[in-house]
C-alpha cells in the first residue's frame, strides 16, 4: 500500500475495539453474552522532518494501561518509504509522549492531553443472527504544548499537526449455538489519475453504494484528501465534496468525483463445507472508471480493476 494511502487508512481505535469482539466460529453450544467494557485512546501525528521527509506516527492502547503501543514511518518527498519503527516507551494520561527508534535515529515526541466532552450513542446492531447491544462514548483530545525532536534535532510541528481521540465501549454480544451471516465489500486497486499531479485513487464500500478517497501527495509541499460516499444507480454516481489538507486541515478546494462501474468479466461462485461451516462466495470483476474534477480547474481520469465479492456464512450447531 502507497505509505500516504496507509497513513490516511490508518483504523480508528474504535475500529479495532470492535474486531474483539469477534467470536468463534464454531461453538458447541450457545455460550454466555461476550461484554467489553473498557476505553481507548488514540493519537496521530505528521510531522515535516527536512530534507522532503514526513514523519506519520499513530498509537493508542486501553486508557488504564493494560495494552496499547505507538508506531511510526518516514516517506521521502516521492512518497517512496523511508523507514518505520515502534515505540520503546511511550505514556498516555493527562499528557502523551512516546520515543521512537527509527533506524539509526531516534523520533521523540511529548504534549499535554485534555479530553474534551463526551459524546454518548446506542448500539444495536446485528451480525447474522447475533446480536450486539449497549452504548459507545468517543470524546476528542486536545493535544497542546508539543515538543519533538528527530535525532536530537528539534521538529516545528502545526497547530493541527497533532490529533487524538477516546472510544469508550460498553457492549454485550451474543453467542448462538448455530450462526449465519451474509457480508459485502468492494474494493479497487489503487490507481494514478492521468492529468491529475500527484493524484491517486481508490474505491470501497458495499453496492450499491461506493467509498471513494483522493489522494494528491505533493511531497514536502503538502498533501491533499478528497473522500466521500455515493450511490451508484446503474453503476453510476457523482460526489462532490471538499480537498483538505492533511497536515493543516484546511480546506484547499472543492472536489467532483464521478464514478462510472461496469462489470468487466463473469461472476465467480465458490461453495466451501467442512467441520460444520459452510461459506458461500461470490466474486464479480469490474472496471471503474473515475473523474475528478477540481473548482481550480484541475483534473484528472483513470480507469481501475475493481470487484464486488459477497460471502455468506453459515455455522451449524453440533450436537
Amino acid at each position: 500500500m502507497h505509505p500516504t494511502f496507509r497513513h490516511a487508512a490508518l483504523a480508528t481505535l474504535a475500529t479495532a475495539c470492535g474486531a474483539a469482539t469477534l467470536l468463534p466460529l464454531a461453538p458447541a453450544g450457545a455460550a454466555a453474552p461476550t461484554r467489553i467494557h473498557a476505553e481507548y485512546w488514540g493519537v496521530t501525528c505528521v510531522a515535516g522532518l527536512g530534507g522532503g521527509q514526513t514523519l506519520f506516527l499513530t498509537g493508542g492502547g486501553t486508557t488504564d494501561g493494560a495494552e496499547g503501543g505507538v508506531g511510526a514511518f518516514v516517506e521521502a518527498s516521492d512518497g517512496s518509504f523511508v523507514v518505520d519503527g515502534e515505540a520503546s516507551s511511550f505514556a498516555f494520561g493527562s499528557t502523551f509522549s512516546a520515543t521512537v527508534p527509527l533506524g539509526a535515529k531516534t523520533f521523540a515526541i511529548s504534549a499535554d492531553a485534555a479530553q474534551g466532552p463526551r459524546t454518548t450513542e446506542a448500539v444495536d446492531e446485528r451480525d447474522g443472527n447475533r446480536w450486539t447491544k449497549g452504548t459507545t462514548t468517543v470524546a476528542d483530545v486536545l493535544l497542546t504544548g508539543v515538543v519533538a525532536t528527530y535525532d536530537g534535532r528539534p521538529v516545528v510541528l502545526g497547530e493541527n499537526a497533532c490529533t487524538g481521540d477516546i472510544n469508550g465501549f460498553d457492549v454485550r454480544t451474543t453467542n448462538p449455538a448455530g450462526y449465519v451471516s451474509r457480508s459485502g465489500d468492494l474494493g479497487s486497486d489503487i490507481c494514478d489519475l492521468g492529468g491529475l499531479a500527484d493524484g491517486q485513487v481508490r474505491l470501497g464500500g458495499v453496492l450499491p453504494d461506493a467509498y471513494v478517497e483522493v489522494v494528491l501527495d505533493h511531497g514536502t509541499e503538502s498533501v491533499e484528501k478528497a473522500q466521500g460516499e455515493l450511490r451508484l444507480r446503474a453503476g453510476r454516481g457523482s460526489l462532490r465534496t471538499e480537498v483538505v489538507d492533511l497536515v493543516t486541515e484546511e480546506v484547499r478546494t472543492t472536489a467532483t468525483i464521478d464514478v462510472d462501474l461496469q462489470r468487466s468479466g463473469h461472476t465467480v461462485r465458490t461453495v466451501e463445507s467442512a467441520d460444520g461451516i459452510t461459506e458461500r462466495r461470490t466474486v464479480t470483476p469490474y472496471l471503474a472508471t473515475i473523474e475528478v474534477t477540481l473548482a481550480d480547474g484541475r483534473h484528472g481520469r483513470t480507469t481501475c480493476a475493481a470487484a464486488s465479492v459477497t460471502s455468506q456464512l453459515q455455522v451449524r450447531p453440533t450436537h
